[in-house]
């Protein structure tokens, strides 16, 4: 069973239809290694009500940051921006007096 069935049997929501594992033929017998091939999803669209209540179900996994956690992240990103400025400002500087000496 994969993830998506096990959320949707948490949900209740309605489980797909017809899938076939790679492994197994029509049948259900296993295939040898060398006959195994990895089978596509049929190409159905899921109603955007599903689709919905998907996005939600996996909104409820995410973990949100502590209040310093995100502080040290803003920080980290601050200073790091602020140099890679100062980077491209001095290369900037040095490669403009370059060229004004060299076009004088």
């Amino acid at each position: 069973m994969s993830t998506n069935e096990d959320n949707w049997a948490q949900e209740g929501l309605p489980r797909s239809q017809g899938t076939l594992d790679a492994g197994t033929d029509q049948s259900g017998v296993a295939l040898p290694q060398r006959d195994r091939v990895v089978a596509s999803a049929p190409h159905r669209r899921t109603s955007p009500r599903v689709f919905l209540d998907e996005v939600m179900l996996e909104l409820r996994k995410v973990m949100k940051p502590t209040r310093s956690e995100l502080v040290n992240y803003s920080t980290v990103v601050f200073f790091t921006l602020a140099f890679i400025m100062a980077l491209v400002y001095g290369l900037d500087y040095v490669y403009s007096l370059g060229a004004s000496n060299l076009f004088r």
